[in-house]
């Protein structure tokens, strides 16, 4: 039951409501679990059982720290703040040991072993990346006193809520729980605004990111030696991604806001970044919020970090300026990488970004105000910030999407070596789309162009049309909901694309 699919948002969305607005309120809460599990199990079927175990572990271990929250009166502070720390990281070891067993046994076992492992069929349950971090933040939290773990029911809705449990975003406790156990009366205002937050996610993956998916395999399996089409991939592959994962956000966002749950917003127009850093500001937002509350401020105030950083930084002041956060950005790099998946084309792609972010950290500011020096600040400084983004951007999303490392790096050369517009303008029609299709897929990416633009000018095309007359924002409303009729892709071959952001 995929987001996009009219199954979801024709009939199961419209089913949890009708069963949602039946029950008094305060029963609301078992329907919205009822859904998860039902949802959980249409993907995932009996492996239930691993997010039941979680969420039980998640409770007992924050029921635990939460008898904790104040150590008693004879007790030595230091020594039962250790023994505090010490079964929030059995807790977090818990579900991290759960997801690497399941994950990366495999990894695991090629890497050490080679050809001499066999490999080992594992189900894995969907949503297990997400969850887990989840609840791993959310006992995080119960240690350091931001949240109470106050009832089973509420950590189980938060672990489970189904627009989230595929794709994300990564909420925390605090900003989702009452919600979720509120059961607040359906409102008009709520239902319009969640499906047209829905709609213009349906937009974004039926018509652009599922129309592509044939173009990029076919370049990534069979031409990965004409640097013309490898160049094409890099930049479709970046729409695609792009398209995919926003849009199913969209749509997961959106079906919250019908039941009266704000979810944390996971994009903000990436390609409107500074740099790489700042386009990790505003790509998979809760991600890079979790690490960096969990995994970059911990690692760099930790003692042995802050212990290196003194002994070193008393011979450079350089080094102990950027050594903790050096280190600290690299066990970040390192968890992204290895959160996406099993494979080295992924901690490579984790590498690339923390290399470039570590350059930002040493030589940005200097080398633009060396541009700014020669009289080239203003439009200059922000086209050179654009187009050095687009390639940062693409050539890692080539990275990512290439099956190994070899193979990126053989369509990487390729742009270099056998770049020949002209010849490779023919096997496009060959690739998968049609030019009925590619006009499509244009016309539709030019519509998210401009609204990402008004977005960060601060306009919201929905508010400006809330001042219109009612014809106009209806009609707003059903040409796009005809233009994903019409013009999204459906039919064989594209009937199960899953949501690529799933797999990982």
């Amino acid at each position: 039951m995929n987001y996009s699919a009219f199954s979801y948002v024709l009939m199961f969305v419209p089913a949890v409501m009708l069963v949602y607005a039946l029950f008094p309120q305060k029963y609301r809460w078992i329907v919205l679990l009822a859904a998860d599990y039902i949802f959980f199990i249409s993907w995932s079927k009996w492996l239930v059982v691993y997010l039941l175990v979680s969420t039980l572990v998640t409770y007992l271990f924050g029921r635990k720290l939460e008898s904790m929250r104040k150590p008693p009166k004879d007790v030595d502070r230091k020594v039962f703040k250790k023994k505090k720390n010490r079964i929030k990281v059995i807790g977090v070891l818990i579900q991290l040991g759960t997801l690497i067993v399941l994950k990366y046994t495999n990894f695991i076992g090629q890497t050490l072993l080679g050809d001499s492992f066999t490999t080992i069929h594992i189900l894995v349950p969907i949503g297990i990346s997400y969850y887990t971090l989840q609840s791993i933040s959310f006992m995080s939290d119960v240690s350091n006193k931001k949240v109470h773990c106050d009832s089973f029911w509420k950590v189980a809705l938060y672990l489970s809520f189904f627009p989230t449990i595929v794709e994300g975003p990564i909420s925390r406790y605090g900003e989702v729980a009452d919600d979720l156990y509120a059961g607040r009366q359906l409102s008009a205002d709520n239902i319009i605004a969640g499906y047209r937050r829905i709609l213009w996610g349906l937009f974004q993956k039926a018509v652009i990111a599922d129309h592509l998916v044939h173009v990029v395999d076919s370049i990534f399996n069979s031409y990965q030696q004409d640097g013309f089409l490898c160049l094409l991939g890099a930049v479709l592959c970046t729409i695609q991604l792009y398209m995919d994962f926003c849009g199913s956000i969209d749509i997961g966002i959106g079906t919250a806001k019908i039941f009266g749950v704000t979810l944390p917003e996971n994009f903000r127009q990436p390609f409107f970044a500074k740099n790489a850093g700042d386009f990790w500001h505003r790509w998979h937002i809760t991600l890079g919020t979790f690490f960096r509350d969990y995994i970059f401020y911990p690692v760099s105030l930790s003692k042995p970090v802050q212990k290196l950083t003194k002994k070193v930084g008393s011979k450079s002041r350089l080094l102990q300026r950027y050594l903790g956060p050096a280190i600290a950005l690299l066990m970040v790099w390192l968890a992204n990488g290895f959160w996406h998946g099993p494979y080295w084309t992924y901690v490579g792609y984790g590498i690339y970004y923390f290399v470039l972010m570590l350059i930002e950290m040493l030589w940005e500011k200097p080398f633009e105000e060396w541009w700014r020096r020669r009289g080239w600040d203003g439009k200059p400084l922000r086209i050179f910030r654009f187009c050095k983004l687009l390639v940062i951007v693409f050539i890692g999303e080539m990275f990512f999407r290439a099956k190994t490392f070899a193979d990126g790096w053989t369509m990487f050369t390729s742009i270099f070596t056998n770049f020949h517009p002209v010849q490779s303008w023919g096997t496009i029609g060959f690739l998968g789309m049609d030019a009925w299709d590619w006009l499509v897929c244009i016309l539709s990416f030019c519509v998210v162009i401009v609204v990402s633009v008004l977005r960060e000018k601060g306009i919201s095309i929905w508010a400006w049309l809330e001042k219109k007359p009612a014809y106009i924002r209806w009609s707003a409303v059903y040409l796009l909901i005809f233009a994903i009729l019409i013009f999204g892709a459906y039919g064989p071959g594209y009937d199960k694309v899953a949501m690529m952001y799933a797999g990982f």
